[in-house]
């Protein structure tokens, strides 16, 4: 669910988001949608499932067009789900890619060492504790983790080529986890317009049929919420997360 993080600030959850994509697409009333983007990435599934999310509406019967349009930072999964878009607008120095992935974990083994604590585990099979944090990881799992990584980029770029109508060879050379401004985006034709959200909903009404100079009533999802609303439901969340962390 979308939240708060303290380190990171406000985040968008996969599940409440795929929540409103899936109400729009009910929504015979939205003639267009403007996907709006200010995200320096997060969890590869989380992106993934966003990205599905949209193109089942953007190939649904009668679907309304889809533009995404950048803020300050559209980085990795928030690249990744722009371009489920039928058209992408940046600002000209947006941060937008990269097209990569990171992984690891932190080790802690070291400091319960120090503090005199020491950790014992069991397990079955041979990768099961991939993911402790008590001990580096040995050949076997780099190698598993390298997979992974490689896999998930591989078909990062793929899915890229696809969208922006390129090989991915050519994606390849302006991917590899390198960040590029929306103008120099543009130029690498990851993107396909400057500007701000007033380019971005033009460029809506135009894929939509409607005329520039007619008005449009602009809906905005999520909806704003009160503030009775963020007290009582972060305050909810907070108390849920509590008892989880008790039991």
């Amino acid at each position: 669910e979308s939240g708060f993080d303290a380190l990171n600030g406000a985040t968008v959850g996969s599940d409440t988001l795929a929540q409103y994509i899936r109400r729009i697409r009910r929504d015979r009333s939205i003639r267009a949608v403007v996907l709006r983007i200010d995200s320096p990435g997060g969890s590869a599934v989380a992106s993934d499932a966003i990205w599905r999310e949209l193109v089942v509406s953007r190939e649904a019967d009668s679907a309304p067009p889809l533009v995404a349009s950048m803020s300050d930072l559209a980085a990795s999964g928030g690249y990744y789900i722009a371009m489920a878009a039928d058209a992408i607008v940046a600002q000209p120095s947006t941060l937008t890619g990269s097209i990569g992935i990171f992984g690891g974990k932190f080790v802690t083994g070291g400091t319960y060492e120090k503090l005199g604590a020491s950790i014992a585990a069991t397990s079955a099979g041979r990768l099961a504790e991939i993911n402790s944090p008590a001990r580096p990881y040995n050949d076997d799992e780099r190698a598993k983790v390298q997979e992974q990584l490689q896999d998930f980029y591989d078909r990062f770029v793929e899915r890229v080529a696809e969208a922006r109508d390129r090989t991915p060879a050519e994606i390849d050379r302006v991917a590899q986890g390198r960040v590029w401004t929306g103008r120099q985006a543009l130029d690498h034709g990851l993107v396909d317009a400057l500007g701000g959200l007033d380019r971005a909903v033009d460029e809506a009404k135009t894929l939509a049929g409607i005329p520039a100079d007619e008005d449009v009533e602009l809906v905005i999802y999520p909806p704003r919420r009160s503030v009775y609303e963020i007290l009582t439901q972060d305050l909810a969340r907070s108390a849920g997360a509590t008892i989880t962390e008790r039991w």
